[in-house]
Order: C-alpha cells, then structure tokens, then sequence
C-alpha cells in the first residue's frame, strides 16, 4: 500500500510514469464497474478514458485518509452518471436496478445539427495542432470510429500504449480549445 502511494504522490507531481502506473493499476476495476453497468465496450471505454482524465486532473485534490480505489471509482460512478445524462446513444434509467439499454433514436434538429457542424470545424482545425500521432489516434477514434482492438492493429500498438496515447491526445487538445476561449 506504501508503494501506490508513492506513486500517487509521484503522479501530482504530473510523472507520466507515475500516471500510467496509475492507469495500468487501475483501468481493468474502472471499466470493469463501467461495463456491468452500461453493459457497452464502447462506452465503457470511453467513460473510463474520461474517468481517467478526472483523476489525473483532480489527483491534487485526493485525500490519503481514503482508499485511492474507492476515490477512482466514485469518480467513474459520477463520470458514468454524467455521461448517460449527456448521451443520444444511451438511454439508462439510473434508477433501474436491472440497468436496461434502450436505443433513442432522437435525430437533431437543424439548429442543432448547424451548431455541431461548426463546431466539428473547429474541432478539425483544432485538431491539427496537434503532433501527428495524437491527432491520428484522435481521428481513428472519434472520426473513424474505430475500436481500441482496431486502433491497437492498425498502429501496432498495444491496448494499453492505445489508452495512454489517447488519454495524452484528448488532454492535449482539450488544452488548446480551452486557450481558445
């Protein structure tokens, strides 16, 4: 128990190292919690990025007196939470003990599709500050719409080298639309 905090302390400082021990320690409880929930890879491993990103962000404020396991789950919980509310994809009652999956099929409407439009080309132009192999894997993912198993063939990585890479790219890029504002 010493050892991860170590790591911890380690990783607010912003060690990479530090932070894909992390990642690597704690990816499979997260998405595991995740996917009995949502009962989607997919989303489950999109929220589990997202989750990731929460805690790295957040890693200064975590208390020791807790358990970092119990801290990083609360945090997917709410991420989880966060993302059914947000998502046309999935409709989850979060009061349903049998967590049942309805597909919406709730089409934008014009106005909103104009916004997203413009706001995809912003994301495109965006996007091309970045280095090219976070913006490859930014457009794999999110623009191809290609699983991590297909993103890990076709760049010959492996999965976990796919989370991290992607994790860097979406923090990335997150810094940039935010310096835009």
């Amino acid at each position: 128990m010493k050892k991860i905090q170590e790591v911890i302390q380690s990783a607010k400082k912003g060690k990479r190292q530090s932070q894909n021990i992390i990642m690597d320690t704690y990816w499979n409880s997260v998405y595991n919690y995740v996917y009995y929930k949502i009962k989607d890879e997919e989303e489950a491993e999109d929220i589990s990025i997202k989750t990731f990103t929460k805690v790295f962000d957040k890693l200064k404020l975590y208390n020791s007196d807790f358990d970092f396991k119990t801290w990083i789950i609360s945090i997917a919980h709410n991420t989880m939470i966060d993302h059914i509310r947000r998502s046309s994809k999935l409709n989850i009652s979060l009061d349903d003990t049998d967590n049942l999956i309805e597909i919406s099929e709730d089409l934008p409407s014009p106005e909103e599709t104009l916004i997203q439009k413009q706001d995809n080309d912003e994301l495109l132009m965006n996007l091309q500050k970045l280095k090219p192999e976070y913006r490859r894997i930014i457009e794999l993912r999110f623009l191809e719409d290609k699983t991590y198993k297909e993103i890990a063939d076709e760049l010959d990585l492996s999965m976990a080298n796919v989370k991290v890479r992607l994790f860097r790219a979406r923090s990335l890029l997150k810094e940039i639309l935010n310096s835009e504002k």
